[in-house]
């Protein structure tokens, strides 16, 4: 995974229903330590800050988007990171 610095590490995520991603970048931008940008291809980049590896933070974006997931009652919008 190719990073801007140590503290920054884009990942891209994909939606299988691209009407979910309004709602999904809302919910993500909320956080205050995460930036998310909607690309013009319907994926967002994501990027958490702090002084986590990369695997934290991936866990960490991981573990918001299974709960955003909860949240919407399991509405069959499947979400993936992608590295």
């Amino acid at each position: 995974m190719r990073c801007a610095g140590q503290y920054e590490c884009p990942m891209r995520v994909r939606a299988t229903d691209p009407a979910a991603l309004p709602d999904l970048m809302d919910f993500l931008a909320s956080w205050t330590d995460a930036n998310v940008e909607q690309l013009a291809d319907g994926t967002l980049e994501v990027s958490l800050l702090g002084s986590h590896d990369v695997d934290a933070m991936r866990m960490q974006l991981y573990l918001r988007i299974r709960a955003w997931e909860l949240a919407r009652g399991g509405t069959g919008a499947s979400v993936e990171i992608d590295a």
